[in-house]
């Protein structure tokens, strides 16, 4: 298999069709599970348009490796990266679902959310989990691995997916000074990876084997992709030092938990 296959390229396109219609089916799942449980409990106008465009965002996103989108360089392949750990998994968490969730799904869905609810109380943590995952995949064994075979690709996407949701989680739901160095480790072993790729005079994905796109490609996850981390430290120390009262540090898996994101 060529590595245009991982993507839905080639000759025989099937598998990588299947991997990729069973990733898009997590968002697709999530965003029924939302829909029902907004006839329960009604989310304000301003979350249900955030999980919605996020929702969206992702099926494109998803489904973009299929229809050829992003396989075409190192640098379109960054993007997708980009999109699902810096724009996607941000926008899910700050539209707040969890009471649309828990609506439609109840004791089952407070179940399964629980050890990622008791993860989400350590921001470091997650940043850590996060940054190894970037590294990991990022790798180039790994990457070319990915490129050639649609399961591990599939892996990949979602490994990202989780683990950015867990770390944007942790981060815009809380106020905690463990959320700063969290945010500092994300931006520095980001920054250190795109600039790796950045400054490489050797190619080391075998996707198109150009260097020039993959000097682009690190430029992408150095610069716009460390500009949303930043931002967050910004938006994260006003919002530490302004006074205002919150309840987001909590999360517990009673109602308290259910009423705090309702609020």
């Amino acid at each position: 298999m060529n590595p245009a296959q991982a993507h839905g390229w080639g000759e025989d396109a099937s598998e990588a069709r299947l991997s990729a219609m069973l990733g898009g089916l997590l968002p697709a799942a999530l965003w029924m599970l939302y829909v029902v449980g907004a006839g329960r409990i009604r989310p304000t106008k301003n979350r249900r348009l955030l999980f919605h465009g996020a929702s969206l965002l992702a099926a494109m996103t998803m489904f973009g490796s299929t229809g050829g989108w992003f396989d075409k360089s190192s640098a379109l392949h960054m993007v997708q990266h980009m999109l699902i750990l810096v724009v996607i998994a941000p926008l899910y968490v700050l539209a707040r679902p969890l009471p649309q969730w828990f609506a439609a799904s109840g004791a089952t869905g407070i179940r399964l959310w629980k050890p990622f609810l008791r993860l989400s109380r350590h921001p470091l943590r997650t940043g850590i989990l996060q940054s190894l995952m970037i590294w990991f995949w990022h790798m180039p064994v790994f990457y070319n691995l990915a490129l050639v075979n649609p399961w591990w690709h599939l892996a990949e996407h979602l490994s990202f997916a989780i683990t950015s949701g867990l770390f944007w989680w942790s981060i815009l739901l809380r106020r905690t000074l463990t959320v700063l160095p969290a945010l500092l480790l994300t931006l520095m072993s980001t920054g250190m990876l795109g600039a790796l790729l950045t400054f490489s005079q050797t190619p080391f994905y075998d996707d198109l084997l150009n260097l020039q796109d993959q000097q682009l490609a690190g430029l992408i996850m150095w610069v716009p992709g460390g500009l949303f981390y930043l931002m967050a430290g910004g938006w994260f120390g006003l919002r530490l030092f302004s006074g205002e009262h919150t309840q987001s540090s909590k999360h517990s898996l009673g109602p308290t938990a259910r009423e705090e994101w309702k609020n």
